[in-house]
């Protein structure tokens, strides 16, 4: 019983010296903005939503719609007005996919950019500044 005791004890403080050592991982500070829904912009599609997502050092609008053919996700990666990143991903029903970076010197680009970044409330965009 005694032996019992002393081994339980050993493995209870290896577990308790394992859980405090252990290092931390450091966290994605993220978080969501302001989400709107049915929004005006191209490409056309039914029962779309952008959410503006804020991250430590910029600023991230999520799209996601309906086409016809399938659905199609897009990422603008900004801040201020300066786009950094941006790209499309689209699925088809039968279930293949493309993704595609846009151009971001392109000017249709930069008018689409724009036209989705406007959808959001000045306060919430003041945070990606």
């Amino acid at each position: 019983m005694k032996l019992n005791a002393i081994i339980l004890t050993a493995l209870a403080g290896f577990a308790l010296t394992a859980c405090t050592s252990a290092p931390t991982i450091p966290q994605i500070q993220a978080g969501a903005l302001q989400e709107i829904e049915n929004v005006g912009v191209h490409p056309e599609t039914t029962q779309n939503k952008a959410q503006l997502n804020k991250f430590a050092d910029k600023c991230v609008i999520e799209f996601t719609g309906q086409l016809e053919s399938g659905k199609v996700v897009e990422q603008w990666t900004f801040k201020g007005l300066t786009l950094i990143s941006a790209g499309t991903a689209t699925f088809a029903q039968d279930g293949t996919s493309t993704a595609t970076a846009f151009d971001l010197y392109a000017p249709e680009v930069q008018k689409n950019f724009l036209a989705l970044r406007n959808n959001f409330a000045k306060e919430a965009l003041e945070q990606c500044d």
